[in-house]
């Protein structure tokens, strides 16, 4: 008995002597020994990397709560803006912008609404300020984020030049086209007008049917040939339609422009009528009219075109173009027009079509220059002729054929010249002043009595360029045109199903830029166009 209990007793005290030990060590080693340990280590390191994410979330709503409100802003004072520029716009400026606020529920952060007038039209002008206030940031000491805006707006151009294309071909009197036209015209000048400073705006109405009427001060500009002052158009070389340019008198290229002979390739007219519709109409109501400025001029202009001929879109746009040009300012003279290209001012072309490309006669060589064959004495003309006559008691019995003139005025004929030695020979010129072409060649087989002459002298004296070569000069004006910075709006009025509707929609700038419409949709057409040029423009 007594050896178990001090065996149990030997057992106790070794283990409380261990503990002794165990307490004896420094507080050096226990440190080590706890380093040592790593236990627990990720523990602490996911502990910080959270508390670092839950800030940089928490700032990142803060700044997301600031982004969202300024892009609220923002996008509210652009629509307000534009909206109170507009000079469509009757109401008080200040009272759109905010009444834009107030339905936006951001009236708080307006802080400023200023109206200014220029000399091109309206600015209007509103800022905002805000404070957007922290959950997150506050922990750096960031108690809010302060938030400043503006937007200014305002209608009209600095500079406004445009150049109007219209066709007033023969179809435009069909189906009361032309009072279709001369109505969208006067709406678009009226647009135009009521959204630009008068100052700062330049119009040229360009009418086209076979050919372009320039006027004698355009054409007084340029070195001719074959010059007269009956009519005013110019036959450009293919080349011409490649650039906007032109080359005017005195130049070092000695450029010279064939001017348009008086011709009348399509009605056979009578021996004192005179010509019926020449290719360059003299009308001066179809002139072009030059870098006006004046609202009530251009209006009347365009009220009082007329339509015959063929069409000639090509001509159109090369004039067009050229009036926009500021390498051809000598065109406007005194005026200083067309203006430099700039920011600070946009060059618009128009042009109108109601049909497609059709012929462009002209007189070849040798019947353009020099004396004819015919003799003109007091109104009358005698043109060579090969004529029967007979004689003998029974007149018919002995006839034969002897050269002499044939007088159309008399519808006789006799061996010399009517007026004899006072006759004088015509200039070919003046023949085709008196006669049209057809009925020159009329009166050629009448004076011999063989119809092959007839067709004979009309292949002779005219000839023209055809749909395929006006449609490519027609684009490649455009072309040029835009590659000088000249916005292209083009309509086709009436056009479906005619290649018109192709070639007008690759002249535009883009096809947003065509206009393909019928009957009453052509003043919708002009209206939209004058409104775009003229629109609104986010300034800052």
């Amino acid at each position: 008995m007594e050896t178990c209990k001090k065996e149990s007793r030997g057992t106790t005290n070794i283990s409380d002597m261990g503990i002794r030990a165990n307490a004896k060590k420094s507080v050096g080693d226990i440190w080590r020994e706890n380093m040592r340990n790593e236990d627990g280590s990720l523990a602490i390191f996911g502990l910080f990397t959270f508390v670092i994410i839950l800030v940089l979330g928490g700032i990142g709503v803060d700044v997301v709560r600031h982004e969202q409100l300024r892009s609220e802003l923002q996008s509210t004072l652009d629509r307000a803006v534009l909206a109170a520029a507009n000079l469509d716009n009757t109401l008080d400026p200040k009272a759109v912008v905010t009444d834009y606020f107030q339905k936006a529920g951001l009236v708080q952060y307006l802080s400023d609404v200023r109206t200014e007038t220029t000399s091109s039209g309206r600015r209007i002008t509103a800022e905002v300020d805000a404070t957007v206030p922290t959950y997150f940031m506050k922990f750096a000491s960031v108690d809010r984020i302060e938030l400043g805006s503006y937007a200014t707006a305002e209608q009209g151009m600095t500079d406004l030049e445009v150049s109007l294309v219209l066709d007033v071909s023969n179809s435009m009197n069909s189906m009361g086209r032309l009072d279709k036209l001369h109505d969208a015209a006067w709406d678009f000048t009226d647009i135009v007008f009521e959204n630009s400073a008068t100052a700062n705006v330049s119009f040229n109405v360009i009418p086209y049917a076979t050919q372009v009427n320039a006027g004698a001060a355009l054409l007084s500009t340029l070195d001719l040939d074959d010059a007269h002052d009956d009519s005013h158009c110019i036959n450009f070389e293919a080349a011409d339609f490649n650039t906007t340019t032109m080359q005017f008198a005195g130049n070092a290229n000695n450029r010279r422009y064939e001017q348009t002979m008086v011709i009348d390739p399509w009605y056979r007219n009578s021996n004192a009528s005179g010509l019926v519709l020449p290719v360059c109409d003299p009308d001066p109501d179809n002139e072009i009219m030059a870098f006006s400025n004046s609202e009530s001029a251009i209006k009347s202009m365009v009220s009082s075109l007329e339509a015959n001929g063929n069409t000639s879109i090509d001509i159109g746009v090369k004039w067009g173009a050229a009036m926009l040009d500021p390498a051809n300012r000598t065109l406007g003279g005194e005026t200083g027009y067309p203006l430099n290209h700039s920011g600070g001012n946009l060059k618009v072309m128009v042009v109108m079509t109601d049909g497609v490309n059709t012929d462009q006669f002209h007189m070849p060589d040798p019947y353009r220059n020099g004396t004819s064959d015919i003799y003109i004495y007091n109104g009358k003309t005698s043109m060579p002729a090969r004529y029967r006559t007979c004689s003998g008691y029974y007149y018919y019995s002995n006839c034969y054929y002897v050269n002499g003139y044939y007088i159309p005025e008399t519808n006789s004929y006799q061996s010399s010249p009517y007026g004899g030695n006072s006759a004088q020979l015509m200039e070919w010129k003046d023949v085709w002043k008196k006669y049209t072409i057809d009925g020159h060649a009329y009166r050629r087989y009448k004076a011999s009595g063989n119809s092959n002459d007839y067709y004979s002298w009309m292949d002779a004296t005219h000839t023209a360029d055809g749909n395929d070569t006006k449609n490519a000069r027609m684009l490649a004006a455009c072309e040029a045109a835009k590659d000088k910075g000249v916005l292209i709006f083009t309509i086709g009025f009436e056009v479906s199903g005619t290649d018109a509707n192709t070639v007008m929609r690759e002249c535009a700038s883009s096809d947003s830029h065509y206009y393909d419409v019928e009957g009453l949709e052509l003043n919708d057409a002009f209206s939209a166009i004058a409104t775009k040029v003229t629109e609104l423009r986010l300034t800052q």
